[in-house]
């Protein structure tokens, strides 16, 4: 497979396509949380905490910026490559909060970043890639990268979630979903998702039960969730156990 690390997916046959969650993904999955496992554990240990997330940020940055020249070099480069997906915004957040956090990136990071960032490696939409294709190997580190980010904070107590502030980043994904509407329209793109489901993705249960309502059903199905991740917070902050940090 390594023969056509570099191609175009137009000039990869088909057989060299992958399913999800056999024992190639698995195997990826398995190496890329354990390299979790070991960074949470040496950023929760250092003196250079904000160093690290500095390093993390960048390389994330770095990597993106080679994908797209990657993709552009074999001839692949598309308007549905730019970060406008989740992932791609969480990129813009990720490095924001490296530098400068704040009550709006700290809370979108663990909101929406994470579980984003979850489902992304739980549902790949990569598979008409090899595994060892440099988009796949994009694909899974980076949204490995985010996760990894976020669960080091989360680990060594540095990133503690706020239900408080969650309105921000709320109100900043509504406001978002406007451009990223019209985007889709003139451009003829996907992103956030929200014109058609992703292959293979839970949404397109919510589709074919919902149709065109789908998006509707991501609000809903994102404050069930939110629900779910912010009440151990809750639970030991009404106890004393948790001080939140003083952000901007």
């Amino acid at each position: 497979m390594l023969k056509y690390f570099f191609y175009n997916v137009k000039d990869i046959p088909s057989q060299y396509q992958w399913q999800p969650y056999h024992l190639g993904y698995w195997t990826w999955i398995l190496i890329l949380s354990i390299l979790v496992v070991i960074m949470a554990n040496i950023y929760k240990k250092s003196n250079h905490k904000n160093q690290i997330l500095k390093g993390i940020a960048i390389l994330i940055c770095v990597q993106e910026a080679l994908k797209d020249i990657l993709h552009y070099t074999a001839g692949s480069l598309t308007l549905s490559h730019l970060p406008l997906h989740l992932c791609g915004i969480s990129i813009f957040m990720v490095t924001w909060h490296a530098f400068k956090p704040n009550k709006l990136n700290s809370e979108f990071i663990y909101a929406l970043t994470l579980p984003g960032a979850i489902i992304a490696l739980a549902c790949p939409d990569w598979t008409q890639y090899p595994l060892l294709h440099f988009s796949s190997v994009n694909s899974f580190t980076m949204h490995t990268w985010l996760i990894m980010y976020v669960v080091i904070q989360l680990y060594a107590g540095t990133l503690i979630p706020n239900f408080k502030n969650l309105k921000y980043t709320f109100v900043f994904t509504l406001l978002l979903m406007i451009p990223i509407y019209f985007i889709n329209k003139v451009w003829d793109t996907n992103f956030f998702f929200i014109n058609t489901p992703s292959p293979g993705s839970p949404s397109v249960v919510l589709y074919d039960l919902f149709g065109n309502g789908f998006v509707l059903s991501y609000i809903i199905i994102c404050l069930i969730l939110w629900i779910l991740m912010y009440l151990p917070w809750r639970y030991y902050e009404n106890k004393g156990n948790i001080v939140h940090p003083e952000l901007s």
